[in-house]
């Protein structure tokens, strides 16, 4: 896989800063496929630096008349939790653990002018893990999700972040809930030029015919 994890690139959940904490990301990472191209581009928010920053990142045009499409192939995700050290500001105790019932979400907000205009919630799934990191990635349904459908041609801005819960000891076991800062990257709509032509000839045959 073209995903490595890269512990040195922690960041805590409260902030985008690099520091070690007791809850943590160590990697966010999309896969994403544009068109009608035949490979998949690994863009990664937290981790993998051998790849493209996701934040301001521009996907290009999307030629939504002729099918084109921006396919979310898939997330991949890896988050921590440990005992010791000092405790995150949102934390009760420093005795916090992620196990098999923990849940992780990815949501994705198309944005248009600075207004939301559609968001989904898409599950991660848990796929493994190493002493107390776990690795997640989007579940099968979501997979290829089309970021792009259904969009009127103009320019978008999408944002990504990840939503998780972990646990705590507070006396007795519970539970909380943390996110991964924002990426927004962006993305145009545009018709195909040879499909603007074939509409030109129609509106003009149609006019002759009102004649």
């Amino acid at each position: 896989m073209k995903i490595r994890m890269l512990a040195a690139s922690v960041v805590s959940v409260a902030t985008a800063s690099a520091s070690h904490a007791d809850i943590g990301v160590v990697e966010a990472t999309g896969a994403f496929q544009l068109g009608g191209a035949s490979s998949v581009s690994y863009l990664s928010a937290v981790g993998a630096s051998q790849n493209p920053r996701l934040n301001q990142y521009d996907f290009g045009s999307v030629n939504a008349l002729t099918g084109q499409s921006l396919l979310l192939q898939n997330w991949f995700f890896e988050n921590y939790a440990y005992n010791g050290g000092s405790t995150p500001v949102f934390a009760a105790t420093n005795n916090n653990w992620l196990d098999g019932s923990n849940v992780a979400t990815l949501v994705v907000a198309i944005m248009s002018g600075g207004s939301v205009i559609s968001s989904q919630n898409l599950a991660l799934v848990q796929t493994g893990n190493s002493g107390n990191n776990r690795f997640w990635q989007l579940s099968g349904p979501a997979q290829g999700t089309n970021i792009a459908a259904g969009l009127a041609n103009g320019t978008y801005t999408v944002e990504f972040f990840t939503t998780y819960n972990v646990n705590q000891w507070t006396g007795s076991v519970s539970q909380f809930n943390a996110f991964t800062g924002a990426s927004v990257a962006s993305f145009t709509v545009i018709p195909a030029p040879g499909a603007l032509a074939l509409l030109g000839v129609a509106g003009l045959l149609g006019a002759r015919r009102r004649r």
